[in-house]
């Protein structure tokens, strides 16, 4: 299976003007971007980087201007290069970019906002976009959480990528995780530290899924180096419901954890 290579031009003309400044980005994102503290000495890897507003965002709040972006549709690639002349903006899937234009390389932020759950290759992307991160560099994702079953089922939990409402246009994966789920994936990395921000909130308009509400998060799992202690440091500031399973399942892994 491969992922979608998305054609709508909507894309573009949508992300052009949104996402593109620092206040336009979700609360929890920006919680979780800025307990990082990026400085302009940052290097940057955004996966799924639409028209490179991400890029833009963080040099106006932070001076980042080591800014890479890889984008799978071809007119928000273009748009990224024009906006962001400065940057380096990759077209195509990061399953093969990250093979061949970034094989030796690494980044001490990797981004995957709203790209890793729009893609039916989502435990692959999420490899790729973690092998990028230098030791004691940090992934930033988000994702969308229940506490309930999970869905991968592109058949069953899909969004139309349509940013007027309407249920029409192309199809995404509307790929939702079980939130013990989400945690096992990150102490399966043996992370220094994990930090989950989030809320509860009703699916997008466009979205057929058969959940009511979900929680979106957002999350930074920071790469261990080798001086860093034993202990994984846990930040979970997501509701009860979220963080109950999230807490059993840290309690099951075999190196030693806090609850920061």
């Amino acid at each position: 299976m491969t992922n979608i290579s998305y054609q709508n031009k909507d894309i573009a003309t949508y992300f052009a003007s949104n996402r593109v400044l620092w206040e336009q980005f979700y609360l929890s994102e920006r919680k979780v971007i800025a307990a990082l503290a990026p400085t302009p000495q940052t290097r940057v890897l955004d996966v799924g980087c639409g028209c490179g507003g991400l890029g833009l965002a963080l040099s106006e709040a932070f001076g980042v201007h080591d800014y890479t972006g890889v984008e799978i549709n071809k007119e928000a690639a273009l748009a990224a290069r024009q906006m962001n002349p400065h940057a380096r903006i990759l077209e195509g899937d990061i399953l093969h970019v990250g093979e061949s234009e970034l094989a030796d390389q690494l980044f001490d932020l990797v981004f995957s906002l709203s790209c890793v759950d729009w893609n039916v290759e989502f435990e692959p992307m999420f490899r790729t976009a973690w092998n990028k991160v230098v030791p004691g560099g940090s992934l930033v994702a988000t994702f969308r959480l229940t506490d309930g079953a999970g869905c991968r089922d592109m058949d069953r939990s899909y969004q139309y990528i349509n940013y007027e409402g309407r249920k029409e246009g192309e199809l995404a994966a509307y790929v939702v995780l079980n939130a013990a789920e989400l945690m096992s994936l990150f102490i399966g990395l043996e992370p220094a530290r994990v930090h989950v921000y989030g809320y509860f909130g009703r699916p997008s308009s466009t979205a057929v899924t058969p959940y009511d509400r979900l929680c979106f998060v957002a999350c930074s799992v920071h790469k261990r180096r080798d001086s860093d202690g034993p202990e994984i440091g846990c930040a979970l500031e997501v509701p009860p419901e979220i963080q109950e399973p999230m807490r059993k399942e840290i309690g099951k892994g075999m190196r030693a954890y806090k609850i920061l």
